[in-house]
């Protein structure tokens, strides 16, 4: 018997995150554009005349950080050597009200049984490659083998020379997963001007290392862990491995623990990888801008600057869709009314603003999509229908669709004409939003469905503060007493298509830094699917949550309509790593 125990740090930092449940701007902090080249050093120099304070450049894209109150801002945009300011935003992994129905909310859980497994489960007799023992577990690694993973394992497991860097919240190289795995922290938070966390939550990672003993530029939130050991756990005969277990990962931490970085470090990441040979890019951060703003228009030019930089010294960036549900054109434009909401929330109308930094163009923009659908029931048994269903009634409201069908398109992920790809990213047992009775995330949060998830499994973090962490005992083949999960989101999917790109990679060195040929590889190789049935977001279904009860008073709680075409779902297709080696 496999028995989970969830282990959290929140209560230490509860009271602190209500201080701010979302962040939008920084205050002074600027980003500065200069006209062209020739303009850097003219510009750099006004911007000290005119009362502003430099936090950082970044003269590969013409951008200086400036810390400047109102009056020097107006002064320094009046510059004939400016081509425009612009607020340093906050973006964070997923807006605040998301974090609970994407990773769980981070609460003290009682130690989880997770249920009994007949004889000879752990065998890997069958495979021709020995992969670490936790894929024998039945439906625990399912996204493994959704993109074929397995199958190139034959072939290569990846190349040390091949480096994917992990822009997000750092990677915990003391989780045996990924000891040794990691082949260089970039502390990019170190220069934050005023630090995001400790200015709006009260803590820094710093004050959770003296806390806990832990090193600070670990990853105190889980969140960028469980992306690493997503690509690249240690196959070592021991718990999991990654997609691409012996590429080199690369910790580019642009956010402490509380999942917020500036645009500027997302620059600053993708510019740092670009200027170090680092082949691929995972990030999984963003937002969304008016380009109708000019300073909004500014933000949206550095970005279009920055991965066309990253894409000529051969990086490519590889970003989650978005967990918004929203259609997202050309450019990153959204072209649906709302997004995702909570029943009694209001409404977020994303309408013709435009998804940074997924939408960019030059960037593998990544949709995610479900295990399986499961099936609803005529009965349930009491218990099996809570904030955890295993069984979903027949009598709800809101019900599946494509109930048995694998690879639908998630419930939550952004779709549309600018997705590139799709990867396996996780979804709810009956693939509807919690609130709609949308099921548990499968293994290890409870026992009814075995070892299956229906959610993502990897590592997180064992400092993790935000995502959820289940350990286990040393009866079962996970490393005792250190920190998995399930979670779902885009985010989970886009690993994916980083670990897919790094194996075709390391098989073809002559392929690397070129991102063109490398990406035409993975499209060659892509997985059709057909027959997506994931339904948009409905405006005018303002019934009440299943779950819940509360009513939907502003629209977009619930699916509805028409489904979604497989184009908009899917891209290219699912990546499939085992059929890129084929092209």
């Amino acid at each position: 018997m496999l028995a989970g125990s969830y282990r959290s740090h929140w209560p230490v930092v509860a009271a602190a995150a209500l201080l701010l449940s979302s962040v939008a701007s920084a205050g002074d902090r600027t980003l500065v554009a200069a006209r062209s080249d020739a303009d850097y050093n003219a510009l750099r120099a006004e911007v000290s005349a005119k009362g502003g304070r430099i936090v950082k450049e970044m003269p590969q894209i013409g951008v200086i950080v400036v810390d400047a109150n109102a009056a020097s801002r107006t002064a320094i945009a009046a510059s004939s050597h400016a081509a425009g300011v612009a607020p340093d935003r906050i973006v964070s992994i997923v807006p605040e009200e998301a974090k609970a129905e994407l990773f769980g909310a981070p609460r003290m859980n009682p130690r989880l049984a997770a249920g009994g497994f007949g004889a000879g489960v752990l065998s890997n007799a069958s495979r021709a490659f020995a992969a670490d023992p936790a894929n024998g577990l039945a439906g625990l690694l399912w996204t493994l083998d959704r993109i074929g993973a397995p199958a190139v394992w034959r072939v290569s497991t990846g190349s040390a020379a091949v480096r994917v860097g992990v822009a997000d919240t750092g990677l915990d190289y003391t989780h045996s997963e990924l000891a040794g795995r990691v082949a260089d922290i970039v502390d990019l938070t170190v220069s934050e001007d005023p630090a995001i966390c400790k200015t709006y939550y009260g803590y820094s990672d710093s004050d959770f290392a003296s806390l806990y003993g832990g090193p600070a530029d670990t990853d105190w939130n889980g969140h960028g862990s469980w992306i690493g050991g997503n690509i690249g756990a240690s196959l070592d005969g021991k718990g999991i491995n990654g997609a691409a277990p012996n590429v080199s990962l690369v910790a580019l931490k642009i956010s402490q623990w509380c999942g917020s970085a500036y645009d500027s470090e997302i620059l600053d990441a993708f510019l740092y990888a670009a200027d170090h040979g680092i082949d691929i890019v995972s990030i999984s951060f963003g937002g969304y801008l008016d380009r109708t703003d000019p300073a909004q228009e500014t933000t949206y030019q550095q970005y279009v600057s920055t991965v066309a930089y990253a894409r000529a010294h051969g990086t490519i960036i590889v970003a989650s869709a978005g967990n918004e549900h929203a259609r997202v054109g050309r450019g990153g434009r959204v072209l649906s009314h709302g997004t995702l909401t909570s029943p009694g929330s209001g409404v977020f109308d994303a309408y013709g603003v435009y998804q940074t930094p997924g939408g960019i163009p030059g960037v593998v923009d990544v949709s995610s999509t479900g295990n399986v659908v499961a099936s609803p029931s005529a009965s349930c048994p009491a218990g099996t229908t809570g904030s955890a269903a295993t069984c979903k009634p027949v009598s709800d409201a809101h019900q599946p669709t494509g109930v048995g069908r694998k690879d639908e398109l998630a419930y939550y992920s952004n779709y549309g004409p600018r997705i590139d790809f799709a990867a396996p990213g996780g979804a709810r047992k009956f693939n509807v939003p919690g609130y709609d009775r949308g099921g548990t995330p499968g293994f290890p949060v409870t026992a009814s469905d075995g070892t299956t998830a229906f959610e993502d499994f990897s590592i997180t973090s064992n400092w993790a503060l935000e995502i959820p962490c289940y350990t286990f005992d040393s009866t079962t083949p996970f490393y005792p007493n250190e920190c998995y999960s399930s979670i779902q989101g885009t985010s989970m999917a886009t690993p994916h298509v980083s670990a897919a790109l790094a194996l075709v990679a390391s098989a073809n060195p002559s392929l690397r830094h070129l991102p063109d040929a490398l990406l035409r590889r993975l499209r060659e190789g892509a997985r059709e699917v057909h027959g997506n049935t994931t339904r948009p977001l409905s405006a005018t279904d303002i019934s009440a949550g299943d779950l819940t009860g509360v009513a939907c008073t502003n629209g977009y709680c619930h699916l509805g309509g028409a489904a979604i075409s497989d184009d908009d779902a899917f891209g290219v297709g699912v990546v499939d790593a085992r059929a890129a080696f084929s092209h």
